[in-house]
This record gives structure tokens, C-alpha cells and sequence, in this order.
């Protein structure tokens, strides 16, 4: 899978990388209730629409638009910064997927991708930092991504 062509008429979502992997152990809770009715709404779009074209970022997206923290294409946490960090996870993500940011791919190539390259036991190394991470959501995400049972 090498990814679709640009295209100036680019109708698909902008996705963070590490967002493909929130998306898989979202489970309804988040910073505020407007996120969380855009997480379900984009989650329920990819869901309903496996042929939508993701164009994957590694700044600011479609998640990020109702999110608390975000301030332009900045991400902070308690005053404090953290796009290194969350670039680092979505560098991490796109490294062992072997894309880079701007590839644009249907959602059912990405998670496809996702299913083959990585698994349960990487979240802890992939999403180090993550607030999220001890929840243990995206490895039990993952495991039904890959037919596993809980």
C-alpha cells in the first residue's frame, strides 16, 4: 500500500497518527463533552465510511478541533506544551506503519496497516507519556482489531 495521490480537492480528514490507534480504544470519555461528541462523530465517519480518505498529520486534526488543550496548532496541558511529546507518539506511530506525514490513504488501508504492524504489547512503547495509557483502552482496541478476545 503506497498511499493515494495529493489532490488539490482533497475531501477526506486530516488524522493524527497516534489518533488512528485513540480511535480503536475510545470509549466515550475524554476532556469535555463537545470532544467527546466530536471523537464519536469522527470515529462513527470512519467507521460508517471504511473508503473515506485519512490524510495523516502529525499536528493539529479533526480530533484536536474540540479538544481543551488545543490552542491554534499548539497542544498544551496545564499551561504547559506538549506538541514534542505528542509528535514523538505520532512519529512513533508512522515509523513502524512505514508512512510520513501528508500520505493519504482510505481508512480501511490505514487499519489494515495498523492490524499487520502493531500490536497490544507496543501501546506501552508507542504511547509513552500518553495520559490515557494506564486505562488500557488501545491495547484492548487493538486485540479486537486483530480478532482477539479481551
Amino acid at each position: 500500500m503506497r498511499g493515494l495521490e495529493p489532490s488539490s480537492k482533497f475531501k477526506g480528514i486530516p488524522l493524527r497518527a497516534h489518533h488512528l490507534l485513540c480511535l480503536l480504544g475510545f470509549q466515550g470519555v475524554g476532556y469535555t463533552a463537545d470532544f467527546i461528541r466530536n471523537f464519536e462523530k469522527v470515529k462513527r465517519l470512519i467507521e460508517q465510511n471504511p473508503d473515506v480518505e485519512i490524510e495523516v498529520v502529525d499536528t493539529c486534526d479533526v480530533i484536536c478541533l474540540a479538544c481543551p488543550n488545543s490552542q491554534g496548532s499548539e497542544c498544551f496541558k496545564s499551561g504547559i506544551k506538549q506538541n514534542t511529546m505528542i509528535r514523538e507518539i505520532d512519529r512513533r506511530v508512522m515509523e513502524l506503519l512505514d508512512i510520513k506525514p501528508g500520505q493519504r490513504f482510505k481508512a480501511h488501508e490505514l487499519y489494515a496497516l495498523v492490524k499487520e504492524k502493531i500490536h497490544p504489547g507496543d501501546i506501552n512503547d508507542i504511547c509513552k507519556g500518553c495520559e490515557w495509557l494506564n486505562l488500557g483502552f488501545c491495547p484492548r482496541g487493538l486485540a479486537k482489531l486483530e480478532g482477539h478476545k479481551d
